[in-house]
């Protein structure tokens, strides 16, 4: 019985570091799935190289924070209660639907196809911008959404409001639709040891230079801890396209 887990890079296409980072960790065998941030300096390269390397077939990054009014390093436009009461307008929505629009087509005509969705800071964890993309899943027939049942924490801001009604409510709409999620989500590579319900997705940001906690991030997933404990906890590292391809039992871990 091996657990499928997919360990998925973000951010690929930000800079040259993390592209060199999310492909050695692909030819490595570490990094099983990436997520393009299609509007990103290097997304261009990373679309060439992931199609020269076959894996035609991955995620979408996509970037509303402008919206939001959020900028590096965790600098927020609006206070919480403006921000809550922003997502509250249709006209305000309505311009970031256009925008994931814009990036999912943006992405489709760089050659490369659709299996799953997920948000620059986890910003689908607001449910108003849930609900914006899951009109696009369905329209462009995606069959993959990052999803986390316990909230999404960030490392600069604070984290995305947690309601457990709202969240139950996404959990349905994507059941509803017919829609593949993970039933786990954990974040950072040293979290491995953490996934104890499967299938399950690890996010990780690697690079090779740049950022100093890319860099370790990287060291992670190349260190020999890393592989002991998937081979301890009888892990399989899969991609969401292998996991939407296999029936319901394989995905619970029946390989």
């Amino acid at each position: 019985m091996k657990h499928p887990v997919i360990v998925n890079a973000d951010d690929l296409g930000l800079s040259r570091e993390i592209n060199e980072g999310v492909f050695a960790g692909l030819a490595q065998g570490v990094i099983s799935d990436v997520s393009v941030l299609i509007d990103a300096p290097h997304a261009l390269d990373a679309a060439e190289r992931l199609r020269e390397a076959g894996l035609k077939s991955v995620g979408l990054h996509i970037l509303l924070d402008g919206h939001l009014g959020w900028s590096s390093p965790g600098r927020e436009r609006f206070s919480r209660m403006e921000l809550m009461e922003l997502l509250r307008d249709p006209a305000f929505l309505a311009r970031c639907r256009g925008d994931a629009r814009r990036q999912i087509e943006k992405f489709l005509a760089r050659g490369l196809t659709l299996s799953h969705i997920d948000t620059h800071h986890h910003v689908h964890g607001f449910y108003p911008i849930f609900s914006e993309l899951m009109a696009l899943v369905k329209e462009y027939r995606i069959p993959a959404v990052r999803y986390s049942r316990t909230g999404y924490t960030l490392t600069t801001r604070e984290p995305i409001p947690f309601d457990p009604v709202l969240y139950r409510r996404m959990e349905e709409r994507l059941g509803g639709e017919g829609v593949f999620f993970c039933r786990t989500m954990a974040e950072g590579a040293g979290r491995i040891g953490e996934v104890a319900t499967f299938p399950a997705e690890l996010v990780v940001h690697p690079a090779r230079g740049g950022d100093p906690w890319r860099e370790r991030e990287m060291q992670t997933l190349f260190s020999e801890a890393f592989m002991l404990t998937i081979e301890r906890l009888d892990i399989r590292l899969v991609s969401f396209r292998d996991l939407v391809d296999m029936d319901p039992v394989s995905r619970s871990g029946s390989f």
